[in-house]
């Protein structure tokens, strides 16, 4: 892992054995369905096929698109998360969910319903792009350059 006072490298290519894994970002709209588009959008790896204001929309999308992970910011109701959560794994099992939290609490309780990571939703770019290359399938493969 880089140290603190070493710059961080962004991915600027994939190999070729891996494909962009596609992505359907799930917040309410405004600044944070925004921010987390662009910053998705500008990481090597990751294709931003749809995004959604709700749960409901969100799993109508995954049925649609078959993506291979979903980013969902906490802005939704907790209730609303899980129950997106179980649904999509149940229309897709092998789907990859990441939902950003506002606190500890929020992060136990959305591990228990079944998200395969959770972070808080104020971290930093380098801690942004580490959580996405332990998310996506083949992450081993990546190396910033």
């Amino acid at each position: 892992m880089n140290s603190a006072a070493e710059p961080f490298k962004m991915i600027q290519t994939l190999p070729d054995n891996i494909q962009p894994v596609s992505t359907i970002v799930v917040s309410r709209p405004g600044i944070m369905q925004q921010s987390l588009r662009s910053s998705l959008g500008a990481c090597v790896g990751i294709a931003v096929i749809a995004s959604s204001g709700d749960g409901l929309t969100a799993l109508g999308q995954v049925k649609k698109h078959r993506p291979g992970m979903l980013v969902i910011d906490s802005n939704l109701l907790d209730e609303e998360v899980e129950a997106l959560i179980a649904a999509a794994k149940a229309e897709q099992p092998g789907i990859r969910c990441l939902v950003f939290v506002r606190s500890r609490h929020q992060e136990a309780q959305l591990l228990a319903s079944g998200a395969d990571a959770v972070s808080q939703r104020d971290i930093s770019c380098q801690q942004f792009q580490a959580v996405l290359l332990r998310m996506a399938p083949g992450a081993s493969d990546l190396r910033t350059e």
